[in-house]
């Protein structure tokens, strides 16, 4: 055994233990669990250093080149195998050698067999998807591993460079089926001896820790994995960062060490062990969770990952930079807009939105929950006044620091949260409960809903057998016109699509003639279809700075969907036009300094009667419009759905399947163009849902916004009527008491109104201004 720069030979599997003393300080020594490779040029330096200690990438140590108080020198290893120092005090790098009896060569691995340094005994292919050779990952004795790639000239070129890092035995992934259970191990040579077995297995190159480095391990999502842990402490922390970056994005994933004396799968199989004993103790491995905990002494065991230690002290820098990377293994802190936030549900910020129990919002963290999460996913130790190394409470500059700092490396962010599956702008769907790294956001289904697959060969036809369906919901709905219906499946299929498409998209306003006619029942049957409860409501005001903090909350929740509801008046304002034509709004949070910029993506919605939209509002409207004969509508009987609501919340599941078929099947049939005119601001609505409406054969939505344009046309025209008239009835210029001219022009059944002109005129233009009947303003 290695301690302070001694070898134990008489240790039967030789490691190297660091003392992670400081200089002038007697801090406990920590010991550090490595295989221990005499070729290694990290392990050879190490060995000659005082002072060691973890970082966070890599060591940190005294300086032998100067009088070194403080552990100045950083050390880590280069993706050629090659020790990287770096002196903080300025310290050449040869200098640093010299010190330590190195030689500058001493810092680099073997480069060849050729060389004397090492032979070649293993080499391990990384190919394309197509099969192409990406790079090699070559083993030699002594122990050590590099990587080459091909030079295109029948040589090698020992770095990587911009080489993408794929996983191992790619294209065995890609044509394995889809039922098959992947095994995820640390090292190639496992890997290797599982497939000669049978299994479909794979890993990462340059060994534990290095997952992160995949260009892309997307081929695992929807998968059933299983991740072997090597057991040491290093295997299970490789293990657990790998479960936890797979975590809400596989089908089925198990985290296992194996039970016998072996390290590894090898030894395992070493020992007897065969594929079927394997799949048995795979299947009687619980399914993992983040915060799973089990017996340490189980044989079978999900990993929980050991937690690293931050020292804390004056180098605040280091100390904010070690909790942020402990804090990227928590699967439910995201970054948002320059916020850390988390997805809530049943608790509701009081920011004028109303919304049903059960909807997920998104919030802020507060600093006391940021303090909890540091200490789940971190030790934090400090010095006693004796010297001493003692467990210590995250400070609370430290938590400020976290808070403060914008950008989370390693941290996901969140673009908001979905209660139904996701549909991507490829067309495919993501239907995996958790979060999806495609689109950024979280698929949090409420507890016991389920959804039927969607399938991914459907085609035109599936898409206008899944219309019928839809259409079905509506049936009872005295639309003015077939394009109001297809605007009402426009609206439907928004929310569905949102994530599909780039760009803002439109409100859907439903109005009607009368009370009564059905225009929250209406919108209501929408949100229970895409949320399985009632559309968030918010009022609307028309002054620009409430409506503005109105929207900021908006943002802040991250609501999917936002309705305005019985509008009076004129609607439309500037701070409402400029959020329908935003993805992005920024503001500053009510009653705090900070300004922020987050994701503003909600479908909106309003609904009121003969509404009056202004007209720079006009242009970001779809118009959905109700025309009910009946005098009483709301005492009509009949109906196909007695219950609208009840019979959509009993058949969600087959609904939304439907919804989500038409928009998918479209794209992925490339999205055919329907040689519609161009849609000014939504463009990318246009292109994908307003396109896929026409595609499955119904009217274009945007055609109802012509009639609502000429109505606000009718309305400045009876608007200037009325002045003109005022004018003639009020020639003096003196004023007029509205009162008296209400009784003047509609007098009680004994009086007689004024007939004179001036009074015909005014007549005529209030009855025309709020569209009634002749005599009855």
């Amino acid at each position: 055994m290695l301690l302070n720069g001694t070898i134990d030979q008489s240790a039967r599997e030789p490691v190297l233990t660091l003392g992670l003393g400081r200089a002038g300080r007697n801090r406990h020594t920590t010991t550090l669990n490595t295989n221990f490779a005499p070729n290694n040029p990290l392990h050879s330096v190490l060995n000659l250093l005082s002072g060691v200690r973890p970082s966070n990438n890599g060591y940190e140590a005294q300086c032998p080149a100067h009088d070194d108080q403080r552990a100045s020198l950083s050390i880590s290893e280069g993706e050629d195998g090659r020790a990287l120092l770096h002196c903080h005090a300025g310290c050449a790098t040869e200098d640093v050698c010299k010190a330590i009896g190195l030689e500058m060569s001493d810092l680099y691995p073997p480069a060849t067999n050729q060389s004397g340094r090492g032979q070649i005994v293993a080499t391990y292919d990384y190919r394309s998807a197509d099969g192409d050779l990406l790079f090699q990952v070559v083993r030699f004795q002594p122990k050590a591993f590099r990587q080459r790639r091909p030079d295109g000239e029948g040589g090698w070129i020992w770095k990587l460079g911009d080489t993408p890092r794929v996983p191992y035995r790619l294209q065995e992934l890609i044509e394995a089926p889809p039922e098959e259970r992947v095994h995820i191990v640390e090292g190639e040579k496992d890997a290797d001896n599982l497939a000669d077995r049978g299994a479909v297995a794979t890993t990462c190159p340059q060994g534990a820790g290095k997952w992160s480095k995949l260009s892309d391990d997307s081929v695992l999502e929807g998968r059933r994995v299983a991740i072997i842990a090597d057991k040491d402490d290093r295997g299970r922390s490789h293990a657990d960062d790998v479960a936890r970056r797979l975590h809400g994005r596989v089908a089925d994933l198990r985290v296992l060490e194996l039970p016998g004396d072996g390290k590894d799968v090898s030894d395992w199989l070493a020992s007897d062990g065969t594929l079927d004993q394997l799949n048995d103790l795979v299947e009687a491995t619980p399914c993992y969770s983040p915060h799973s905990e089990r017996p340490a002494e189980s044989r079978i065991q999900t990993v929980i990952g050991v937690r690293p230690n931050v020292f804390i002290d004056t180098e605040e820098h280091r100390v904010v930079a070690e909790t942020i990377a402990a804090l990227k293994i928590d699967p439910d802190l995201y970054q948002r807009g320059g916020i850390l936030v988390r997805a809530i549900r049943d608790r509701h910020p009081a920011d004028g939105v109303l919304r049903c129990e059960g909807l997920a919002t998104i919030q802020a963290v507060p600093a006391a929950n940021l303090r909890e999460r540091m200490t789940r996913y971190a030790e934090f130790t400090c010095l006693d006044r004796h010297g001493e190394d003692v467990a210590s409470h995250p400070p609370g500059w430290l938590v400020s620091a976290v808070a403060a700092r914008g950008e989370w490396e390693g941290i996901p962010r969140l673009m908001g949260v979905s209660d139904t599956p996701i549909l991507r702008p490829d067309g495919s769907i993501w239907q995996t409960q958790g979060y999806d790294h495609g689109t950024g956001v979280l698929f949090d289904p409420a507890t016991g809903a389920s959804f039927p697959p969607v399938p991914d060969e459907a085609g035109l036809d599936d898409a206008k057998a899944a219309v019928d369906h839809l259409l079905g919901v509506v049936c009872d709905f005295p639309f003015e016109s077939d394009e109001h219906r297809s605007a009402w499946f426009a609206a439907l299929l928004t929310p569905l699509a949102r994530f599909a498409f780039a760009g803002p998209s439109p409100l859907f306003l439903i109005d009607a003639n009368v009370r009564g006619a059905g225009k929250g029942l209406l919108v209501q049957a929408i949100s229970h279809l895409v949320l399985g409860r009632e559309m968030p409501v918010s009022s609307y005001t028309h002054d620009r700075e409430e409506m503005r903090k109105k929207i900021t909350a908006i943002a802040i929740a991250g609501d999917r969907m936002i309705l305005f509801d019985n509008l009076e008046g004129s609607f439309g304002n500037d701070a409402l036009d400029r959020a329908l034509t935003s993805t992005r709004w920024k503001d500053r949070i009510l009653g705090k300094s900070e300004e922020v910029e987050l994701p503003l993506i909600p479908a909106w919605f309003a609904t009121g009667n003969n509404v009056q939209v202004a007209a720079d509002t006009m242009r970001r409207i779809i118009h959905i419009r109700l025309d009910c004969l009946s005098e009483r509508p709301e005492e009509r009987t009949g109906f196909r759905h007695d219950n609208l609501l009840d019979w959509i919340d009993a058949n969600r599941g087959m609904l939304l399947s439907a919804g989500l078929t038409i928009v998918s099947a479209y794209l992925r049939n490339g999205a055919p163009q329907q040689s519609l005119k161009p849609f000014g601001s939504f463009e990318g609505w246009s292109s994908v849902v307003r396109e896929a409406v026409v595609w499955v054969g119904l009217p274009d939505p945007c055609l109802t916004r012509t009639k609502l344009a000429e109505s606000a046309d009718i309305t400045g025209d009876a608007l200037g009527q009325l002045i003109t008239a005022w004018r003639e009835y009020d020639g003096s210029g003196r004023g007029v008491v509205i009162s008296e001219l209400l009784r003047s022009l509609y007098p009680s059944s004994q009086g007689t109104p004024t007939n004179d002109d001036a009074g015909l005129t005014m007549r005529a233009a209030l009855e025309n201004l709020v569209n009634c009947p002749p005599g009855k303003v």
